[in-house]
């Protein structure tokens, strides 16, 4: 058997395993290893194609091809600027930058140098890079990879990367729309209703305003007010079942929607106590005496609840929920625990509609003048 043909059948069997069969090297960073936020760690689907795309670079056998195969250059250009793998039908392009000198990556990155077209053959078109006077700086040249076992693995690999990370950026987008929706219903349901109240607050407080109209205006801010305010109840009822149902199971938390869902039970606390404590002023400026202590009645029920009332067939209150999902550190530890002590009594004193003593302090001359 001839030398050439030992080499040639050496390289055939050499790039029938393309695909690394060493060492695994999946999880590379702190957070791939020991964290529970996934959309912290790394992007896998970019890391095992370039493992693969290594993989063909380094070991398959190549020929150089003299002309751009296909008509676009903007491909080619794609691929220059971003540096990573493109497929265009059925065709993958594997970017090969290793001799790329920084300073021409820089300037193609800030657009200073591009890919324009050269023939420096009668017939043969190439890709060039270009500076901003159209000087050639370096061309793009095209190997085609030989197709074998090996080659076919990793390319058909490299393919479901590539879709499968498509569908993930289709996933991330929808997520991404979903939490804006999120956002702007609550902008909808609970701020919008509170900035059309204080409309009508002011407008209420205009010196030209007369009794008739301030009262008009007043009752127009408490109804919308009284909205706003069943929309944070039935968003912290919400969130509780939500974080109540997450938190069922020890492993494969869910931790950036617990947070989230902490975070909106958190804020949503404070709205509900700043909601109430404002309509109450307008029930009172309205002499509504009722209707202030139906809101004073039921604002004591939903806090009590939230602190003490148990979720679904959980036994915990959404106060114990968030106190044991909470993430703590050095300065704010156990503040929910502390805070479910503090409003408890405090709770238990709403209860009491009026005193028993009542005093009056001033400060007077010694004569009593």
């Amino acid at each position: 058997m001839s030398d050439e043909k030992m080499n040639n059948d050496s390289a055939v069997e050499n790039t029938t395993q393309i695909i690394p069969r060493g060492e695994v090297n999946i999880l590379v960073t702190d957070e791939d290893k020991t964290g529970e936020d996934l959309l912290a760690m790394s992007d896998f689907f970019n890391g095992y194609i370039e493992q693969l795309s290594d993989a063909i670079r380094l070991n398959a056998p190549t020929v150089v091809v003299p002309d751009i195969p296909f008509a676009d250059i903007g491909i080619i250009n794609e691929v220059v600027h971003r540096a990573e793998v493109i497929s265009a039908g059925t065709t993958q392009l594997i970017p090969d930058f290793d001799h790329l000198p920084k300073d021409i990556r820089q300037k193609l990155d800030e657009g200073i140098y591009k890919v324009g077209e050269s023939r420096q053959v009668d017939g043969n078109l190439r890709a060039v890079i270009v500076d901003e006077a159209g000087t050639r700086v370096k061309d793009v040249t095209l190997k085609e990879v030989r197709i074998n076992p090996g080659t076919m693995e990793a390319s058909r690999s490299i393919a479901n990367q590539l879709q499968m990370k498509q569908i993930y950026a289709k996933l991330d987008a929808i997520q991404e729309m979903q939490s804006f929706q999120i956002a702007r219903d609550r902008d909808r349901d609970i701020k919008v209703p509170f900035l059309d109240a204080r409309f009508y607050i002011l407008k209420a407080q205009g010196q030209n305003c007369t009794q008739e109209e301030r009262k008009a205006y007043l009752e127009k801010a408490s109804d919308k007010l009284l909205s706003a305010v069943n929309s944070v109840y039935t968003e912290m009822s919400t969130s509780a079942e939500r974080l109540a149902k997450l938190t069922r199971f020890p492993i494969f938390q869910r931790k950036g929607q617990i947070k989230e869902y902490i975070g909106y039970m958190s804020e949503d606390l404070q709205i509900a106590t700043k909601f109430v404590g404002l309509r109450m002023q307008l029930l009172d400026y309205l002499g509504d005496v009722d209707g202030a202590q139906i809101e004073m009645d039921r604002y004591r029920r939903v806090m009590s609840d939230f602190f003490t009332k148990q979720i679904a067939d959980r036994p915990y209150s959404a106060a114990e929920l968030i106190h044991m999902n909470y993430p703590y550190n050095a300065e704010n530890m156990n503040c929910w625990y502390q805070l479910s002590k503090d409003v408890k009594p405090k709770l238990a004193k709403l209860e009491t509609s009026s005193s028993e003593h009542i005093y009056l302090v001033s400060v007077e001359d010694e004569d009593g003048e």
